[in-house]
């Protein structure tokens, strides 16, 4: 392919604009794929800005549905992107690559489900574009989904075949669809992953499950959701943290309390801190409060008490600075992708994981 002709910037920005009239004078004077200096066609342009029309005009004159700008981006790519329905419909109608990638391995379904872009989505599924797919940052079309708080499309696309391996994968910063929903506190989402075959008790990363994200996030829906599916309310990460500890650091006494009614221990303890202490030295009142009234009760474990250590501001301490819980602090050695092999579901290939990442690949 020979060097690309140079475009009249009024041209790409008549395209943008959707100004069919001049865009038409002006390529009595251009070749219909000049680019401007990023890269950018009048087909690019007109299908960045959902002109229909403009884009079966520059078709049909001949305009390339493959050209990409210099971040990679094709037509197609850029009508899901920005969720222009009818544009994406015409240039499926005319065989564009559904599966293109830019320059960070974002393929068009990846675009629009980070965008939101549910019909777009819809349509590319229909189309039989690929939905087990990553980008650079490992993300998948339903972890993004899962970010935006999409329910319809977490519908979509969670029944589709090979769904099992994107519930399991953690993206690059070690997140996964059903940690994403639980912290984020998008109930129904989190549900829907659940049923669909997540796993409640996949940790992310940093070793923290779901009913702990929620916890620590204040997401007392979530916390009250889980706790009904008869999640272990026990459960710690590396620091032994349990999500009543992580509640009572961050200030959440409705989580907190819920927590403890469910039968949570009071006396839970991390860093050699208990629940108490640090809900104390945070400043937490009202966390406080519930923590040394669960404490006073007669069935209160003595042992319990030893365990979680002196519930008094007064105690002795390695710093005078407030316990803080942080939860990036403390990561498991390589629980990304070397963890997430073994856990992985079964269907084709992740497009952009490397092979042995994936467990059926031989």
């Amino acid at each position: 392919m020979g060097k690309r002709k140079k475009a009249d910037p009024a041209l790409i920005a008549a395209a943008l604009e959707g100004n069919k009239r001049q865009v038409l004078a002006l390529l009595d004077k251009h070749e219909v794929d000049a680019v401007d200096a990023a890269g950018n066609s009048a087909l690019l342009a007109a299908a960045c800005g959902g002109h229909t029309e403009l884009v079966e005009e520059l078709c049909g004159r001949g305009a390339a549905l493959e050209l990409k700008n210099q971040i990679g981006t094709s037509p197609l790519w850029l009508a899901a992107g920005y969720g222009h329905v009818a544009t994406l419909d015409l240039l499926i109608a005319k065989e564009a690559n559904l599966n293109t990638t830019n320059t960070t391995k974002d393929t068009p379904m990846l675009a629009a489900a980070s965008k939101g872009h549910t019909e777009c989505v819809r349509r590319l599924v229909a189309a039989g574009a690929r939905h087990l797919t990553v980008n650079s940052g490992g993300d998948s079309p339903l972890s993004l989904a899962a970010a935006q708080g999409s329910l319809e499309m977490v519908r979509v696309l969670v029944g589709l075949a090979g769904t099992a391996a994107l519930l399991k994968r953690r993206n690059a910063k070690g997140t996964h669809p059903v940690a994403v929903a639980a912290s984020a506190g998008h109930l129904e989402i989190l549900e829907e992953l659940l049923d669909a075959g997540g796993d409640v008790e996949l940790p992310d990363a940093n070793g923290a499950c779901a009913v702990g994200l929620a916890a620590f996030c204040g997401q007392l829906e979530v916390v009250r959701a889980l706790l009904a599916r008869g999640v272990d309310f026990e459960i710690v990460d590396p620091a032994g943290a349990t999500p009543l500890w992580m509640a009572a650091s961050a200030g959440h006494a409705g989580v907190a309390g819920a927590l403890l009614e469910a039968g949570a221990r009071a006396e839970a303890s991390s860093g050699g801190h208990s629940a108490l202490e640090a809900a104390t030295r945070n400043g937490h009142a009202k966390v406080r409060e519930l923590l040394e009234a669960a404490r006073s009760r007669p069935d209160a474990s003595a042992a319990g008490e030893a365990a979680g250590g002196s519930p008094g501001a007064d105690g002795e301490h390695d710093d005078d600075g407030l316990l803080r819980f942080h939860h990036t602090a403390k990561t498991l050695p390589r629980l990304g992708a070397a963890a997430a092999a073994e856990e992985e579901g079964e269907g084709e290939l992740l497009e952009g994981v490397a092979p042995e990442d994936d467990p059926d690949e031989p």
